[in-house]
């Protein structure tokens, strides 16, 4: 177990090259099994870092001066680079900020989903540029960037996953600033669910913004995080996101009875059945059935998940339901394949392995014999 950083701490510290460089560990709770820092030189970087994307009608990649390294340690290994962050500007510092905050985003995939960052892009990276320019909001492509063979010394190309985030001027609001920071992190990572025509062709960059932002929010709310870990949001303002954009969907999903036909609208309708289903697994089910449900879907196809929370749900030996306090007394949908339920009984069974059960107070739990 790594031991827990009492407090955040910077320092600059000079290097090789003559550059000086400020390193920042970030405040961990105690028993972490994790710990975060990040890096970057105080001066602008010669050259200027290029865009994998081309822009404009002439295809010109733009330029990005500064730069942060992220980093993560895990009790397996030392600290390994997993974030490369790129800005055209460093006034109000976003490039610190958007750092930290991407790094609290990969210590909620690694605690709660086991997921990291896939090797297949430049040796597990995410590459963050932050755009002076473009139309205000995010985006994150997969592409091709030129890097340089260690034992040639050669130029290679090197398979990518990027985020751009534009007009950096008009990134103000701390709440949205953490909404784009977190879609965009969800599309980079989460498993893809597709299909959709409507908000967007995938479901896992605005699954992502709810699924992290209600974790950020839990975070802030019990002091395992602080107000410059979400991009300076306040416990107050991220409260009243997640109550209107996140509690609502976890509502409609667990009152509503799940169907291949409810998953397979194409629909913003259609991705939000989806998007409730899933954070209802997280809220009620926990972090650990949810990480294996979306890990199992085993397709793009939304309506594969209800077999696939079937499936995560029969694999614990014991699972201790986490159910809202605003649905005590009301009947939910849950899945329980196998299972056997404890302190409730069920009031209707689908074939799909769905139950609807009558939410009482006191615990209630599902038991697998294995």
């Amino acid at each position: 177990m790594i031991a827990a950083l009492i407090l955040a701490h910077a320092f600059l510290a000079p290097r090789q090259d003559g550059t000086f460089w400020k390193k920042t560990l970030l405040n961990m709770p105690p028993k972490s099994s994790t710990a975060l820092m990040y890096q970057g030189p105080v001066d602008p970087i010669e050259p200027p870092k290029l865009s994998p994307k081309k822009f404009g009608v002439d295809k010109i990649a733009w330029e990005f001066p500064w730069m942060v390294e992220g980093f993560s340690q895990t009790s397996e290994q030392g600290f390994q680079k997993c974030f490369r962050v790129f800005s055209q500007d460093n006034r109000g510092d976003k490039v610190s900020q958007v750092s930290q905050m991407l790094l609290r985003l990969w210590d909620f995939n690694y605690k709660n989903l086991r997921l990291v960052h896939s090797p297949k892009y430049n040796g597990g990276l995410v590459e963050v540029y932050l755009c002076f320019g473009g139309k205000a909001g995010g985006e994150q492509l997969f592409g091709v960037d030129t890097g340089m063979n260690l034992t040639t010394h050669r130029p290679v190309d090197v398979q990518v996953n990027t985020i751009y985030i534009y007009d950096m001027p008009s990134f103000t609001d701390p709440v949205e600033m953490a909404r784009e920071v977190a879609h965009e992190y969800g599309h980079a990572t989460l498993p893809p669910i597709g299909g959709y025509k409507a908000p967007e062709d995938w479901a896992d960059g605005y699954l992502g913004e709810k699924l992290y932002l209600k974790w950020a929010r839990d975070g802030l709310a019990n002091g395992t995080l602080v107000s410059p870990d979400v991009m300076g949001v306040t416990t107050e303002a991220l409260d009243r996101w997640v109550s209107t954009n996140v509690d609502p969907l976890i509502e409609k999903a667990l009152i509503t009875k799940p169907t291949p036909e409810l998953l397979s609208d194409s629909s913003a309708e259609g991705m939000n059945s989806f998007i409730g289903l899933a954070l209802s697994i997280d809220q009620v089910l926990g972090h650990a059935v949810f990480a294996r449900s979306i890990k199992m879907n085993g397709s793009y196809d939304a309506k594969d998940y209800l077999a696939a929370a079937v499936l995560a749900v029969e694999e614990p030996d014991n699972i201790v339901l986490n159910i809202p306090k605003n649905l005590i007394g009301k009947y939910i949908w849950i899945p329980l394949g196998t299972g056997k339920l404890k302190g409730t009984t069920w009031n209707k069974h689908d074939p799909s392995g769905w139950v609807q059960i009558l939410a009482k107070s006191g615990e209630i739990s599902i038991s697998n014999l294995h």
